[in-house]
């Protein structure tokens, strides 16, 4: 895995003078990658933990994600030093859920479990040592756009708003999946989640609430035939588009759009 597989904090990562450094601003900008967690970095005389804090939830970060977040961290740190990276120590507050062997061809170092927390115990040589493809003027760039693009994130209004409208302009091409609709606004399918969960509100929740809006608006104010509009609003079977629209008003379509139009 190299920096690529990232965004631009990957490209801060790799313009870093050293990993130390590096490390630093993943922290800052730890969230244009991933709301999953955060690390936390604490320092010794001749070693550092890098520790790794799992949001907690219903959107917690499994055990396996979690090994994967510091795989990923010793794959970096390989890919853009000049030297071989391994800690001193790796150790994970799970259990252990593979083969011992699997975890030190990754690591290549011990490797703990049931611990109080999950992070890698670095040497501060390895943390302080010059990188090879160090640049101030192209770090500076990267931090300054990463910085922007994190404004920009934390600046927006609503987000639930933003979504209910692109599904409402979407519906009539099919519901996509969360995973799906979160790539339209580039984001993964957890950050988008959980950009929802801040405001209280599932993926289905606003689904749901953009198919009841756009549904009592087109049965009472056009005089389309209930299939169409069932197809129109992301239904498979005219039959499913009844029960929901019952779910939500308590009425059948043929009632509502009878009552409305009358009034």
């Amino acid at each position: 895995m190299g920096p690529a597989s990232f965004n631009v904090v990957s490209f801060i990562f790799q313009s870093s003078s050293t990993l130390r450094e590096a490390i630093a601003l993943v922290q800052k900008f730890q969230r244009l990658i991933s709301d999953g967690g955060r690390f936390q970095l604490l320092s010794g005389d001749l070693t550092s933990w890098l520790i790794y804090h799992p949001q907690q939830g219903e959107l917690a970060f499994r055990p396996h994600q979690i090994e994967a977040v510091l795989a990923a961290v010793v794959s970096f740190s390989r890919w853009v030093s000049d030297h071989a990276f391994v800690p001193a120590r790796v150790q994970f507050s799970h259990k252990q859920l593979g083969q011992l062997a699997g975890y030190q061809t990754v690591f290549q170092t011990g490797v703990d479990f049931n611990q109080a927390f999950s992070g890698l115990q670095l040497d501060n040589t390895l943390l302080d040592r010059a990188l090879p493809q160090a640049d101030t003027q192209l770090a500076a760039m990267h931090r300054e756009y990463a910085a922007a693009r994190l404004s920009a994130l934390s600046a927006t209004p609503n987000f639930s708003a933003q979504v209910r409208h692109w599904l409402g302009a979407n519906l009539a091409s099919g519901v996509l999946e969360r995973s799906a609709a979160a790539e339209q606004f580039g984001l993964s399918d957890r950050m988008f989640a959980r950009r929802l969960q801040s405001q209280g509100l599932s993926y289905t929740d606003v689904v749901d609430a953009v198919r009841k809006e756009a549904a009592c608006t087109a049965v009472a104010d056009t005089d389309d035939t209930f299939v169409d509009i069932s197809q129109r609003l992301g239904f498979s079977q005219a039959s499913a588009f009844n029960r929901a629209f019952k779910r939500w008003t308590g009425s059948s379509p043929g009632e509502w759009r009878t009552t409305r139009q009358s009034q």
